[in-house]
């Protein structure tokens, strides 16, 4: 029964963040500098859907809902096999099991265009 009541709450959680990349994107706007378009799109994009989860910038608005830990888009960025295309792959297929605790990641429902503009985002942050 848990897990029933974690994968609708979570479920509501996504079309709430879908609901307000939607009507309001401009709110979400980071004014970061971004190099180029695409990096700006798919910080965005990470800031409105990632940030329920993961700390996807140092000036993140709101600290993620999420309870249990999820590391932040600067520690992914900083893993020796982090890559753009590995980032896409992982976006695009991993999908969590309702029945399995802890939760895995959801599927974002994003298009692969923005997928690869979210992990080409994360790859930016890369300090090492």
């Amino acid at each position: 029964m848990r897990s029933h009541s974690v994968l609708v709450r979570s479920a509501a959680l996504i079309l709430t963040i879908t609901a307000l990349w939607v009507s309001f994107p401009s709110r979400f706007a980071s004014g970061a500098a971004a190099s180029t378009p695409e990096l700006a799109r798919g910080e965005h994009i990470a800031r409105l859907i990632c940030s329920a989860c993961h700390v996807v910038a140092v000036d993140q608005e709101f600290p993620p809902l999420l309870n249990q830990p999820t590391p932040s888009f600067a520690q992914i960025a900083n893993r020796p096999e982090t890559t753009a295309q590995s980032l896409q792959r992982f976006v695009t297929t991993t999908h969590w099991n309702a029945g399995e605790l802890p939760l895995t990641m959801p599927n974002p429902m994003i298009s692969k265009a923005d997928a690869q503009a979210v992990a080409r985002y994360i790859v930016s942050l890369r300090t090492r």
